[in-house]
């Protein structure tokens, strides 16, 4: 008796969080380019242009290595079914019950918020965060530095980091839905 081998490929969680963080590094590299460059130039005792060519060779690299990983994750073997409900079964235990993706939806919210809140104060006082760098490498003293700005880095990332997780939640669960109905 011919029993047909029924795949089931399920989404996995974190590539898209992987590719918002990268995204968003992206970003922060671009929008502090001039004092970077000099932040690297001076840590590495190179020329400018050494220095933001290396840091954009690092980022093109990091950005390839992520999507390596992540595709060779996606592309796991997937397990195989002899019958449909078995198959339907799996999808439905994949995907997340309704309270859980509300959870998901307000962290990205609140996750959101709180990275665009302190977006502006981070990316302006970024400047002297990297002028502190600067400072700590070449003498070794790190001088002043504001306890408020370190604050607002530390929002900053954290909302932005609680936004790529929640995204890829969100993402990843909507799909995961959209394909166990597809059944």
């Amino acid at each position: 008796m011919y029993r047909p081998n029924l795949t089931a490929w399920v989404p996995r969680y974190g590539t898209v969080r992987s590719f918002v963080l990268v995204a968003l590094l992206a970003i922060v590299v671009w929008r502090a380019e001039a004092p970077l460059r000099e932040t690297v130039a001076t840590a590495l005792s190179v020329g400018e242009s050494t220095a933001w060519t290396g840091t954009l060779v690092a980022l093109s690299l990091l950005a390839v290595v992520v999507f390596a990983v992540e595709y060779r994750r996606q592309t796991r073997r997937t397990p195989a079914f002899f019958t449909p409900d078995v198959r339907a079964k799996f999808y439905e235990q994949r995907v997340p019950p309704r309270a859980l993706f509300a959870a998901y939806v307000l962290l990205l919210v609140a996750g959101s918020y709180v990275a665009l809140f302190a977006r502006e104060v981070f990316f302006t006082r970024l400047d002297n965060a990297l002028l502190v760098v600067r400072r700590l490498v070449t003498t070794g003293d790190p001088g002043a530095f504001s306890l408020s700005a370190l604050g607002y880095g530390v929002l900053f990332v954290v909302g932005a980091l609680a936004f790529a997780h929640a995204t890829d939640r969100v993402l990843v669960a909507g799909w995961r839905k959209l394909i166990a109905t597809q059944d």
